[in-house]
């Protein structure tokens, strides 16, 4: 098992040293990460409570979510199950929370002096309706024949992903400000999320074949590998294609459910404790 592991992490090294830059590192988010934060410097407004330390968290943020979707993380995530929860984790449950706290808010305040503006986000903002649509649509997104879908294509890949960081973000409001929750209610939304993500890891954790194509099937996995490279780019050999295929779908799934859980787990423990200290914090202030 560990020789195996070795060699298909040797061939994914040679596969990164073999593809273009831009098919490893995608210029297209890249461009879209810089055009974010050149809106954010320089086109959105800057209130009188926001602090250099909110800017630089909100510049991770946009980095972290970048290093999930755009850097070589997402052509291993093709190959490889697990590496696509780590993925998750980074795109879904560490980055949102980073750009909610350091963006300027400013613009909202702005915003919601419109009445439809109000209504609109009185409505995206309600926890229930975040927490439901967050947790069931990373449910949904791996029900196989959707997940599969997604990968053929990347337009439809890239929506999917953004879809469910917008509603990500929607989820993490709640947590991050206070337009919605005391300290206890944020445990409690933070405690309850751990237990919604336990059906979905038990899914990939307890399952018995090899649910998804893109990791399975060798003609469908090198179609959704190739699908995230430029047209220009080169095919490789269909025997290199072949050794890249995972003999061991099934304990990639394992793994994968595992990390999924765990990684949450540790992601919302860490959440709670914050939420305590700075929660205490400005109970001390006032």
């Amino acid at each position: 098992m560990e020789d195996e592991r070795e060699k298909v992490n040797s061939l994914i090294e040679i596969l990164l040293d073999e593809l273009h830059v831009s098919s490893v590192w995608n210029g297209g988010i890249l461009l879209l990460a810089f055009f974010t934060l050149i809106l954010y410097f320089f086109i959105l407004p800057t209130g009188k409570n926001h602090t250099w330390w909110k800017s630089i968290i909100f510049i991770i943020g946009v980095f972290v979510a970048y290093m999930a979707i755009g850097s070589p993380l997402n052509i291993v995530a093709r190959i490889q199950f697990s590496t696509h929860i780590i993925q998750l984790i980074l795109f879904l449950l560490v980055a949102p929370p980073l750009l909610i706290i350091g963006f300027k808010t400013e613009i909202i305040h702005k915003a919601l002096k419109f009445p439809i503006a109000k209504k609109i986000a009185n409505i995206l903002t309600k926890p229930y309706v975040a927490f439901i649509l967050f947790f069931t649509f990373l449910t949904m997104l791996h029900v196989p024949a959707i997940f599969d879908a997604a990968r053929m294509d990347i337009y439809t890949n890239y929506f999917y992903m953004f879809g469910l960081l917008f509603i990500a973000i929607l989820y993490w409001i709640p947590i991050v400000t206070d337009i919605c929750f005391e300290r206890k209610q944020k445990l409690l939304y933070v405690g309850l999320s751990i237990f919604a993500l336990i059906p979905v890891s038990l899914f990939l954790m307890f399952s018995t074949e090899g649910m998804y194509e893109t990791y399975s099937d060798l003609g469908v996995f090198v179609d959704a590998l190739e699908a995230c490279f430029p047209p220009d780019e080169e095919p490789l050999p269909a025997s290199f294609y072949e050794s890249l295929l995972p003999s061991k779908p099934v304990q990639l799934q394992h793994v994968g459910g595992q990390i999924l859980l765990g990684g949450g787990i540790v992601v919302f423990l860490i959440t709670m404790l914050l939420v305590q200290v700075f929660e205490k914090r400005k109970a001390t202030k006032k």
